[in-house]
């Protein structure tokens, strides 16, 4: 008996909570896909966005459209079951789990190789497309998906005495650090750049004021990582900190935050539909013929 009170438990969420939950969840679903499938359909119709850069983009997009079409309905599934229901479906939860940690993998890769795409675009503007065009955007786009991929299989297939959760954190560590590192690697150049341009101008020589380009990279990558770091690291510290758990799995802690770290599938396109004007202008012509129909 105590047994039986013990699973139920486990199983079930205050009704407010999992309400709130399913509300959350719900929005970040619709929104996030709506987003996500006008990202991939401007880059596919519009030839300005066509671009090596906008590639992966797409490719981000497509990654993004997995947590919001596919684990976002799972998870609502999991809230009701366990708001009204009052159960566990163990095969349902090892799914999304399963899902969960590509998507997861793959956000966080498609952000080190955008960050990567950056930096050889601000450091060596002059090399950035012949490097994308001959091999780079393959090898960042094989990459993207073959990692990502990985990490799920090798969590199934690895025996039960393996510490997966030490290979989920890895694989985020580092690809979170490539990320970090770039936009370091950004910053420091800027930094040089910006001090030879005062050399010249104190020497009366012609140089460029408004170096905004550059500017803008590094603040979009700034809000990216921000954002990122803002949803995922909350639940990746509180799951896997000094080695153990912080908080209680599936609880109503773990629940929210991981509808935190998911919500960031429905944010990404903002941040670069909102600094790329191509998007928006492509946006404005995608909604005119809409209203004409």
């Amino acid at each position: 008996m105590n047994v039986s009170l013990k699973t139920t438990k486990d199983c079930s969420l205050p009704l407010y909570q999992g309400i709130a939950l399913m509300t959350a969840n719900a929005i970040v679903c619709v929104f996030g896909s709506l987003g996500n499938l006008l990202v991939c359909f401007a880059i596919a119709t519009n030839p300005r966005l066509r671009r090596c850069s906008n590639y992966l983009l797409f490719s981000l997009a497509v990654a993004d459209l997995i947590v919001t079409l596919v684990c976002e309905p799972l998870l609502l599934e999991m809230f009701y079951n366990r708001t009204f229901v009052h159960e566990c479906k163990p095969s349902l939860e090892r799914l999304y789990s399963i899902l969960a940690n590509l998507s997861c993998s793959a956000s966080v890769v498609h952000l080190a190789c955008i960050s990567v795409d950056r930096f050889i675009a601000v450091v060596f503007p002059l090399h950035h497309q012949i490097v994308m065009k001959r091999c780079g955007l393959k090898i960042m786009l094989i990459a993207s998906w073959a990692f990502p991929i990985s990490v799920p299989i090798l969590m199934v297939v690895l025996p039960p005495s393996f510490p997966k959760g030490f290979l989920a954190i890895a694989s985020f560590a580092f690809s979170y650090f490539v990320v970090i590192f770039s936009y370091l690697l950004i910053m420091v150049f800027l930094l040089i750049h910006k001090g030879k341009r005062k050399r010249l101008r104190a020497r009366a020589v012609s140089v460029d004021p408004s170096p905004h380009m550059e500017i803008r990279v590094a603040c979009t990558l700034a809000i990216v990582i921000g954002v990122f770091t803002a949803c995922w690291v909350p639940v990746m510290t509180a799951l896997f900190a000094a080695g153990k758990s912080l908080m209680k799995r599936n609880g109503a802690l773990h629940m929210w935050l991981r509808t935190l770290a998911l919500s960031n599938s429905a944010m990404n396109f903002l941040i670069y539909s909102a600094r790329i004007r191509d998007f928006k202008d492509s946006y404005a012509a995608i909604f005119r013929k809409m209203c004409r129909l």
